[in-house]
C-alpha cells in the first residue's frame, strides 16, 4: 500500500515540473519580439547604408519580401535627406536603425516584423 501513496505524489510531481505553463509561453513570446525587433534594427541600418551609398529605391522594387515592415523601412530610408559628411551620415544610420527597433518594441505585432532577417539576407545578396 505504501509504494502506491507515493506513485500519485511523483506523478502530479513530473506534471507539474514538465507542464509548459503561461509564463515560459509569455517568456518565449517576448524573446522572439525582441529578435524580431533586433532584425529589423539590423536591416534598417543596411538599408540606410545603402542608401547612402547611393543604391536606388528601384534596386529594391524587384524583389519579394515576407515581412510588411520590410518596404516599410525602404520607403521610410528614402524618405530621409541626403548627407554628405561622413559624421552626419553615422549619425544618420545609427538613429535610423534605432528608429526602427524602437517602433518594434512599441508596436510589437510579432507578424508585421517576422521574416526581416530573411529579408536581410535577401538584400545583402544583391
Amino acid at each position: 500500500m505504501k509504494k502506491y501513496f507515493a506513485a500519485p505524489i511523483m506523478l502530479s510531481l513530473t506534471l507539474v515540473l514538465i507542464t509548459p505553463s503561461k509564463s515560459t509561453a509569455e517568456s518565449h513570446a517576448i524573446e522572439i519580439s525582441m529578435q524580431n525587433c533586433m532584425h529589423a534594427k539590423m536591416f534598417a541600418l543596411h538599408i540606410i547604408e545603402k542608401r547612402n551609398e547611393n543604391r536606388p529605391i528601384t534596386h529594391y522594387r524587384s524583389l519579394t519580401f515576407e515581412s510588411p515592415a520590410a518596404m516599410e523601412i525602404i520607403q521610410d530610408a528614402y524618405k530621409s535627406e541626403r548627407l554628405i559628411v561622413s559624421s552626419d551620415k553615422e549619425t544618420l544610420e545609427i538613429e535610423f536603425s534605432d528608429k526602427w527597433m524602437n517602433e518594434c518594441f512599441e508596436f510589437s505585432c510579432s507578424g508585421f516584423w517576422a521574416n526581416l532577417e530573411v529579408a536581410l539576407t535577401k538584400v545583402k545578396d544583391q
